[in-house]
């Protein structure tokens, strides 16, 4: 009997896409939580991908601790979270005179640089975008680490970044809200932010 054909009807293996796999026994992310304080940082000017109220005269950079006269709300953002991240913007977009009427300042961090941000969004925005050059303020707010990357546990990104996360921050430094989105499966709510600011600024009065 012929073998010829024998394994014809096997279909070769297709040969696996080469992503070095997470980091057994990683040292997972830890996000700051309301009640905690954020650690200060420095943006510079060459960081800046569009100064709007809070950074327009900052001519030699900005603590964090002279962004904070207000309350301050930060948020981090990656183009590489797709619709999720177009969706951010969009709502941070519609939502900025609201925040800015409670009595806030908003700014985002993106993980992309000015060139790769105005890409995407080649408009001037209403409020602050800077670069977070090497994940520097993501690691500082726990949610960023090379042992722990997003890829490994969010299907659909295939790029080391933080994952999403947005902070009400007062003139102390103190974290008065949090929103942290592991898998990007919940809304950025601009709404709970402003209740927050509210609720935060009642207290201080």
């Amino acid at each position: 009997m012929s073998s010829l054909y024998r394994y014809a009807d096997y279909l070769p293996q297709p040969t696996p896409e080469n992503f070095p796999s997470p980091v057994r026994n990683r040292e997972k992310i830890n996000p700051l939580k309301a009640g905690s304080f954020f650690p200060e940082f420095f943006i510079e000017e060459a960081r800046v991908i569009n100064a709007g109220p809070l950074l327009n005269n900052a001519h030699s950079g900005a603590s964090l601790h002279s962004l904070t006269l207000q309350p301050l709300v930060v948020v981090f953002y990656s183009w590489h979270w797709n619709n999720y991240a177009d969706q951010l913007i969009e709502r941070l977009k519609e939502s900025h005179a609201a925040i800015t009427a409670a009595g806030a300042r908003l700014l985002v961090l993106s993980s992309e640089d000015k060139k790769q941000f105005t890409s995407v969004y080649p408009e001037a925005l209403p409020f602050d975008v800077v670069h977070d050059a090497q994940y520097r303020i993501a690691r500082k707010a726990g949610i960023y680490r090379e042992s722990d990357p997003i890829w490994g546990f969010v299907s659909g990104v295939n790029a080391d970044v933080p994952v999403p996360a947005a902070y009400l921050i007062t003139p102390s430094l103190e974290i008065s809200y949090d929103f942290v989105d592991l898998y990007l499966q919940e809304e950025f709510s601009p709404e709970a932010v402003v209740a927050a600011i509210g609720k935060k600024l009642a207290i201080s009065a």
